[in-house]
């Protein structure tokens, strides 16, 4: 769950969640095909990391979607960034974002996912549209995963040592400060490291701060964000260690970026399957954020491609 330290510069054509700060809207096409009138191109409806917005992330993904898929972001609205109820619980704000999708699309089948921290909120979604009634596809979850699930997984055995060894080489060729390739890059990441790792020493968990309470300071920059988009960001990221998820029994579609931060392995698709036994597992090469981006975001697109095209097909062939 790290900040992108760059933004790739949007296509003219294409609606991104750079809008007033008085707006409400939730619901943000990020490709060509989602701004245009063919609705019946399968629609892929993805929530936000924790930054709230819902374009920048997926700008790559979408892009290479567009020709089979009209690709939807929801963001979380700036006009209630700065409301302190909003971003407190993941089932609110779930609800939230259910109430805007229904009011979007009322009726036919949904494929929802997240990146991030928008895969928790995404499975909340997919839960409170099932239990309405509507059928939802493959759960497509972006490198995410609940934090207080109850699953505890043996770490410090040899083989956990040994897929850290193996991570190491990976987050040096691969890791988010190789993009930049400058020293205040290396110094944050560095850092950001260390802390970790003191924190695990103390007992801490991660994002946990000495006397209670989490932040998202060291794991995330925020540093260049506007006041209201900064506590927004705490408020969901404390949000995310309080929710404990229930028992999912739909098809979750796990994409695991293969290169963790530096000695923190995740296991996130492992986590998943604790509490949704229907999860497929899949690997992509890249860390958190360059998944996101060329040259690895190929993988990620034509899976999900192929997952939405068998999922309508079957669902138009079903009715």
């Amino acid at each position: 769950m790290t900040a992108s330290l760059t933004e790739p510069t949007p296509p003219t054509n294409v609606l991104f969640a750079r809008l007033a700060r008085d707006s409400e809207q939730i619901i943000v096409p990020v490709n060509a095909s989602a701004g245009g009138a063919n609705v019946e191109m399968p629609a892929f409806y993805c929530v936000h990391s924790l930054s709230g917005a819902a374009g920048t992330d997926f700008v790559d993904l979408a892009q290479l979607l567009n020709s089979a898929v009209r690709f939807y972001g929801i963001q979380a609205p700036p006009k209630l960034m700065g409301n302190d109820s909003f971003g407190v619980a993941i089932e609110s704000i779930a609800d939230h974002y259910v109430d805007a999708l229904t009011k979007f699309q009322p009726n036919g089948p949904l494929v929802l996912g997240g990146y991030c921290v928008g895969a928790v909120i995404a499975l909340e979604m997919a839960k409170a549209l099932r239990a309405r009634g509507r059928e939802v596809g493959p759960l497509i979850a972006i490198d995410g995963v609940p934090e207080n699930t109850g699953a505890v997984f043996c770490r410090w055995t040899p083989n956990y040592l040994l897929d850290l060894a193996r991570n190491l080489r990976g987050w040096v060729v691969h890791a988010d400060l190789m993009r930049n390739r400058s020293v205040q890059s290396l110094m944050w990441s560095i850092s950001n490291n260390l802390s970790a790792i003191r924190n695990s020493m103390i007992g801490l968990k991660r994002g946990e701060k000495l006397g209670g309470g989490y932040s998202i300071d060291g794991i995330m920059d925020v540093s260049r964000y506007p006041p209201a988009q900064k506590s927004f960001v705490n408020r969901l990221f404390t949000a995310l260690f309080a929710y404990v998820p229930t028992e999912y029994s739909g098809n979750v579609v796990v994409y695991e970026a293969k290169i963790t931060r530096l000695l923190y392995l995740p296991l996130i698709g492992r986590t998943w399957l604790k509490f949704a036994p229907q999860s497929e597992i899949v690997h992509i090469v890249g860390t958190h954020i360059s998944m996101m981006r060329e040259p690895y975001v190929g993988a990620l697109a034509e899976d999900i491609r192929r997952r939405m095209t068998e999922f309508f097909s079957n669902s138009k062939a079903g009715r």
